[in-house]
């Protein structure tokens, strides 16, 4: 905890560092006629970028729900502390979804539940090792579909669900001898207040099996979560609080705390603990726009496993992850921390493997590079 606060000091400083030109370069313009010369404020020389391509008349196409555990926390107000008015729920269309949850609907059909199915998600990530006698190779594909169903409780808010599925890879671990592969199988849930009002809140449950299929017990069910909370400063500023929820041999709980500000909409600085990021406009294709970014974050997991010798034991895979890459969407996704896609490379250090049963075992695999891609993630 305490090294990846510090490395979340680090980015502050580096930005800081760097000088308002990195984020605030200026141009001017001169009128022919003489008049007194304007100075714009932009990102970067306009050689160097481009400029923002947005198209309000293009097919944008149904926007992204939250990441899960993400940084989504809408605009920051000028707005009532609680949101507009209160106004009559809407109901979703009818005989979509239960009653009792959604509304006044009386039947429930598979292929009802199918239209309120977003687009499916996907990411991939390979650690390879240093070939020493502890190392450790990785690699981890998970992949999901998230529902969005309306007005959960008459909230006049969606709730996010994602059955997910996530398979690792792995090889080497010396003598220990670890499986090849490992499963997570996990529904995840997600709602928000309101994103628009000055104050409002993100929670996150996640419940799933986390196992080699080969030693399923109670410790192959594991309970995630996050509970937020995001309290509008100014327009440009954004205090957010809570806790995240691991559920690890290793690492149970974390608070979270930190600043959002948006000096510019092209720019998000989230100096947010345990997930910092930086990031800003870079160039546009099309209608799409790409941002590059650097930030940390936890990594690894949890799961029942069985070594070699027999022993079924609870394992972690922890590690702390610096990463930097690009991400790509619409304008208004990426200025909202939302994208479709990214790509990025990064340097996994600090790595540990703990087992609950024989911790005399554990062992701290070397430092590794990381690259990692994801469309809808």
């Amino acid at each position: 905890m305490k090294t990846l606060l510090i490395h979340t000091i680090v980015i502050a400083l580096c930005w800081t560092s760097a000088g308002s030109n990195w984020l605030f370069g200026q141009r001017s313009i001169e009128w022919k006629d003489g008049g007194a010369a304007i100075q714009l404020v932009t990102f970067q020389e306009s050689s160097e970028l481009g400029e923002p391509g947005f198209d309000p008349y293009g097919n944008s196409g149904a926007p992204n729900p939250p990441g899960f555990g993400g940084d989504n926390v809408g605009e920051p107000p000028d707005r009532p502390w609680f949101g507009r008015p209160y106004t009559a729920p809407k109901d979703p269309p009818s005989g979509s979804i239960p009653n009792r949850l959604f509304g006044s609907n009386s039947s429930t059909r598979f292929s009802d539940l199918l239209r309120f199915a977003e687009t499916p998600r996907l990411r991939y990530a390979w650690i390879p090792d240093s070939r020493g006698a502890q190392d450790l190779a990785q690699q981890e594909i998970d992949f999901s579909v998230v529902f969005a169903f309306p007005n959960f409780l008459n909230t006049e808010r969606p709730i996010y669900v994602a059955p997910s599925f996530g398979l690792n890879l792995l090889q080497g671990a010396g003598s220990v001898g670890l499986p090849n592969q490992v499963y997570s199988g996990v529904i995840e849930l997600q709602w928000q207040t309101d994103p628009q009002e000055r104050f409002n809140v993100d929670l996150g449950l996640g419940i799933g099996v986390h196992s080699d299929f080969k030693s399923l017990n109670g410790d192959s069910i594991r309970l995630t979560g996050h509970a937020l909370f995001n309290l509008g400063i100014n327009e440009d500023t954004t205090f957010r609080g809570g806790v995240v929820y691991y559920d690890r041999l290793d690492l149970k709980m974390l608070p979270a705390i930190g600043l959002l500000w948006r000096p510019h909409p092209e720019a998000r600085i989230d100096l947010f603990f345990p997930r910092p990021r930086i990031s800003q406009y870079f160039t546009t294709i099309n209608n799409y726009d790409a941002w590059w970014y650097y930030g940390a974050e936890y990594g690894g997991g949890s799961w029942t496993m069985q070594q070699d010798g027999g022993g079924k034991t609870q394992t972690d895979i922890n590690d702390i992850r610096l990463t930097t890459g690009f991400e790509f969407g619409l304008a208004e996704q990426l200025r909202q921390g939302e994208h479709i896609g990214f790509i990025e490379a990064g340097l996994v250090f600090n790595r540990k493997v703990v087992f609950r049963d024989t911790p005399q075992k554990n062992f701290d695999p070397g430092t590794a590079i990381m690259l990692r891609a994801g469309i809808g993630y």
